[in-house]
């Protein structure tokens, strides 16, 4: 089972869906936010690794077609020393997530995980291009790329 989830941070401090969000991000440079991928009940990252959430996903999205073509993919969250990576096993991926010596890690299909990554980047770029209409070319190059 895979759970992917994108929360935007309030200006309280609060997390809120990415879907259920309806005000502007108070910076369109800097969008607060979590990105949360749990695999079998194995919670890889959260929303206690909250950073610069459309950075994360621009990342993640490059991600995607770099795996399909070397079998491996990784990336440093954009503003905290945490490492998420994508390997290629077989028909399945082990996704993982390392923060100093801690390291989370789960294996799954590979197929179904792009596949949810897809789904889940697709609506978090559309929703975003709808609250900040002046990055929505960014938001749409990055979208492009995750389907690639």
């Amino acid at each position: 089972m895979i759970e992917i989830e994108t929360y935007l941070r309030d200006s309280g401090g609060k997390f809120v869906q990415v879907d259920a969000y309806t005000a502007r991000p108070a910076d369109a440079d800097y969008v607060e936010g979590a990105v949360r991928i749990a695999i079998h009940g194995v919670e890889i990252i959260g929303i206690s690794e909250w950073d610069y959430v459309d950075q994360l996903w621009a990342y993640v999205a490059s991600m995607v077609p770099q795996l399909s073509a070397t079998g491996y993919a990784a990336t440093y969250f954009p503003d905290q020393p945490i490492e998420l990576s994508f390997r290629q096993q077989g028909s399945q991926v082990l996704v993982s997530a390392k923060s100093g010596n801690d390291a989370k890690r789960a294996s799954v299909s590979t197929s179904d995980f792009v596949a949810a990554l897809r789904g889940a980047g697709a609506v978090f770029f559309g929703k975003m291009s709808e609250l900040l209409p002046e990055n929505a070319d960014s938001y749409s190059e990055s979208r492009r790329e995750l389907l690639s």
